[in-house]
């Protein structure tokens, strides 16, 4: 087992800080999904931030290791459960913003920007310990391709409810 550092530093308090903001500003923003369609997207975001870290940061790829050490933490589990906010803001802005057409070519490279700089953040802070020459542009297919899956979700969902009414 490999260990970056043994100290409550800068990656705990961003994981921490990041989670405890982020939940606090789905708490207070005016809702518009029902309780169980923002809980469905969170949970997605949470989802699918664990699949493809459980993918593509263990063996055979093994590409980069999660916080201080190889192993397994529960501050791991909680860099996992960040991804829950960014995930459910990420398809509140697109239905509030009414995105359609090739405005959602746009809105999602915007957010592809936004998935890079807090993946370069979580680099710098320590959350992200890259291995095998892994580099973090090889994300942004992976953040596309989860992001393109959500507006399908979102689309999904919508239909079901206009077929249920």
């Amino acid at each position: 087992m490999k260990v970056y550092e043994n100290s409550f530093d800068s990656n705990e308090w961003f994981v921490i800080v990041s989670l405890v903001l982020f939940i606090f500003l789905i708490w207070i923003t005016p809702k518009i999904f029902s309780f169980i369609e923002g809980t469905a997207h969170f949970v997605y975001g949470f989802f699918i931030g664990m699949f493809y870290d459980h993918t593509i940061s263990v063996p055979p790829w093994d590409f980069y290791d999660v916080n201080d050490n190889s192993g397994y933490q529960f501050i791991d589990f909680l860099s996992y459960l960040m991804y829950g906010p960014y995930s459910y803001f990420f398809i509140y802005l697109y239905a509030k913003l009414n995105i359609k057409g090739y405005m959602t070519v746009v809105y999602l490279l915007i957010w592809l920007g936004i998935s890079l700089l807090i993946e370069w953040i979580a680099i710098k802070v320590g959350i992200f310990h890259y291995e095998k020459g892994f580099k973090m542009f090889w994300s942004a297919p992976i953040y596309m391709s989860a992001q393109i899956l959500q507006i399908i979700y979102y689309h999904l969902i919508k239909m079901n409810e206009s077929k249920s009414n």
